[in-house]
């Protein structure tokens, strides 16, 4: 089981009766893609967390599995964002540590295995504070949901969940449980501190202390008294997340509203996009109306391996995936081509379809196939039921999601040595590529 804290810190600053005919906005981060010790719970939380704040009149951006890079210009944007007088929520769902008496909310894809990796590769708390701070917001939110498990195998740290955080005048810190105690995460959708915490903000005519009295109490009960939640107050004035009793319609999240790089397109002939689950980059290419993948997946999901079990194989070729893995490979707005939608590639392309769709004399068993497509298929081989490794270098066989019978699906196969494109038939239980098409 996992475990984590949550930390909710509300700044008052100048009315006594704060965050009403104020704009509220809301900054909901959720990281769970960790290479080494993933998170089942966060994204949940987040996206939960983000449509019950819609619902209470929150402008929110909720965002997932971010690096280091990507969470400082969330957070800078965010701060940027938010105009004096305002109503300013920050939420983040992940792994959490503390160093030296501060606490760190630690990305994705970053390795750590010191105290000085911490300090130069996670995101310190403080440096969301001094943001929300700097934009003299009429009141500060920050819900930090950090998981207290060590994420990371070679580093180890003595000291267990968060350190303690005074509350600085106007301030509440709310945690799910006391510091450098564990929390739990929950074997449900959400941990039993953000379940309760949702549920509760919607209750009419609660100010903030209130709302985490009875929270505390859920939780209490709960987990049979092993976690209490725990508060610092310095308050001044009140808050409420629903001072009146206003009918909640949380809407349905939308995977648009979990992607953190509005930059990326897919306009033009080719470009590249980020896997939000994992931070992972894929070229993409245009051919005809469909928009391809032009790289070979690389998700770690269900029944999915290196070639030859090699971690640096997964990096140079993507992974190999059984039918069933393959069918919930794709990242959110993509899916696993049919049969057809193999097909109707091939016949867009014509008589050149082999050669465009790969470099016969590009490919070989180090490099990748590439060509004025840019499809750049790999000779990757495949993983056959018993667990042996066959044939790198020889064909690229990519999964399609059409079945034929209750045990075996099409595949497409694009051979080594000749311009050749052909359609196969394999038991489901073989891992082949995953090459996956935009909705």
């Amino acid at each position: 089981m996992f475990f984590c804290i949550l930390i909710a810190l509300c700044t008052l600053l100048c009315a006594p009766n704060p965050g009403f005919g104020q704009s509220r906005k809301a900054l909901v981060i959720g990281n769970s893609a960790y290479a080494e010790v993933p998170l089942n719970n966060p994204g949940n939380d987040a996206t939960d967390l983000a449509s019950t704040l819609r619902a209470l009149g929150f402008d929110v951006s909720l965002m997932k599995n971010l690096d280091h890079r990507s969470m400082e210009d969330a957070i800078r944007n965010f701060g940027t964002s938010v105009k004096p007088g305002d109503v300013a929520l920050f939420y983040f769902s992940g792994h959490g540590t503390q160093v030296d008496g501060l606490n760190y909310l630690i990305p994705v894809n970053e390795q750590v295995r010191s105290e000085i990796d911490v300090k130069y590769h996670c995101v310190e708390a403080g440096f969301v504070l001094d943001h929300l701070e700097q934009s003299r917001a009429g009141v500060n939110i920050i819900i930090l949901d950090a998981c207290r498990n060590n994420p990371f195998q070679g580093y180890r740290s003595g000291n267990r969940g968060f350190a303690y955080m005074s509350a600085p005048t106007g301030s509440i810190i709310a945690y799910s449980t006391a510091p450098g105690s564990v929390a739990q995460d929950g074997s449900g959708r959400n941990s039993p501190f953000t379940k309760n915490l949702i549920e509760k903000i919607q209750s009419p005519g609660l100010k903030i202390e209130e709302v985490f009295k009875e929270v505390r109490k859920e939780v209490a009960a709960e987990t049979g008294r092993q976690q209490i939640p725990w508060e610092s107050s310095s308050l001044m004035g009140d808050f409420y997340f629903n001072k009146e009793n206003v009918p909640i319609n949380i809407p349905q999240e939308t995977e648009s509203s979990t992607t953190y790089y509005p930059h990326e397109s897919f306009s033009g002939s080719s470009g590249t996009f980020t896997d939000t689950r994992d931070v992972q980059k894929y070229k993409w290419v245009r051919i005809g109306q469909q928009i391809w993948m032009a790289e070979n997946l690389n998700y770690n999901t269900g029944n999915s391996w290196c070639y030859e079990n090699n971690s640096s194989n997964c990096e140079k070729y993507g992974r190999l995936y059984d039918w069933n893995a393959a069918l919930k490979a794709c990242p959110p707005g993509w899916h696993l081509p049919s049969d057809q939608e193999w097909n109707n590639l091939i016949n867009c392309l014509g008589s050149t379809a082999g050669n465009d769709l790969k470099s016969v004399s590009g490919w070989n068993r180090g490099g990748n196939g590439t060509n004025n497509y840019g499809f750049s298929a790999l000779p990757r081989g495949y993983r056959s039921r018993n667990g042996n490794f066959h044939d790198v270098g020889s064909n690229g066989d990519f999964w399609s999601s059409t079945e034929y019978g209750s045990s075996r699906a099409w595949y497409l196969i694009l051979y080594y040595r000749t311009a050749d494109v052909g359609f196969g038939l394999h038991s489901k239980g073989i891992g082949f590529s995953v090459r996956c098409l935009r909705d």
